[in-house]
């Protein structure tokens, strides 16, 4: 009786020594969870389409790095009612974007606000996180006129009630700018008047294409309400500049080398050819003197 009750003990002793090992081996035994950060971008692009750009982030500090490969999931709100909108996967530095056509029927509330709200879930070793935002949809529109030959740029920027009509948005900045090839080159920064409306006179020195069309930006960059806002227009008011490759003529980084560097060359190779044969040329007349 005595030695089955120490078999037993035995027994569970073993099996507790056996749990114990298996979660001490689970990776996340004995660890905290890192904190997240999720944050959430709104952006009105030129054609009207809405881009959400997420960003979820691990660790504090100097130590913040991007979570790859995580599910954050996309909501929007009708009221009350909240409406999955998408499941977005973060790429390796833990951002996802979300483009939304202008025909989609953004819900929004009884105060005009559209409320975006995104949610990651989190795991055993990643505390969940979640960002809602809330933004007004603004547009904005730009116009060219020549008052007195200057070049006068008009914009306007207004929102749409529920009826259609346009509601005038004031004291709102807008940076002006011109598009290059790979950035935006800022002219100056206008603020709308309480109808709306921003005046700039445009400059007349901005190099464009070959017809000198160049494409104006109008942009509000992070607005508390409105988010980042860009509205894009061509126009032929930059200087036109003709981008037409002539052939080069004979220089270092042309496709023909320049006249002195040809002949410098052949004279050098004249000279080393012309030492070495007379190197030649006598040692075979010293030999021909010492055999006789």
């Amino acid at each position: 009786m005595r030695l089955q009750k120490n078999i037993l003990i035995h027994i569970t002793s073993c099996m507790l020594i056996g749990c114990l090992m298996i979660v001490m081996a689970t990776p996340s035994f004995g660890q905290k969870a890192q904190s997240t950060r999720l944050k959430a971008y709104y952006e009105k692009l030129p054609n009207g389409d809405k881009k959400i750009s997420l960003i979820l982030t691990k660790g504090k500090g100097k130590s913040t790095t991007g979570v790859r490969n995580a599910d954050i999931q996309l909501s929007v709100f009708d009221l009350d009612n909240e409406i999955d909108l998408a499941v977005l996967a973060t790429d390796t530095v833990g951002e996802a974007i979300l483009f939304i056509t202008s025909k989609f029927p953004f819900p929004k509330n009884e105060a005009g606000y559209h409320t975006l709200k995104a949610m990651y879930n989190g795991n055993d070793s990643l505390k969940s996180a979640k960002k809602t935002i809330e933004f007004l949809d603004i547009n904005i529109s730009i116009n060219f006129e020549i008052v007195d030959s200057v070049k006068q740029l008009t914009l306007s920027a207004y929102e749409i009630d529920s009826s259609g009509n346009k509601i005038a948005v004031g004291e709102v900045d807008l940076d002006i700018g011109v598009e290059r090839l790979y950035s935006t080159l800022f002219l100056d920064e206008v603020e709308t008047d309480k109808y709306g409306l921003g005046i700039f006179e445009f400059p007349n020195d901005i190099p464009g294409d070959s017809i000198g069309t160049i494409t104006v930006i109008a942009k509000i960059n992070d607005h508390a309400d409105y988010g980042t806002v860009t509205q894009a227009k061509k126009v032929q008011w930059g200087k036109k500049v003709d981008y037409t490759l002539n052939n080069n003529s004979r220089s270092l980084f042309g496709e023909e080398a320049p006249l002195w560097m040809i002949i410098s060359v052949f004279v050098v190779l004249f000279g080393a050819w012309f030492n070495f044969m007379l190197a030649v040329y006598k040692v075979f007349k010293m030999k021909k003197l010492s055999s006789n």
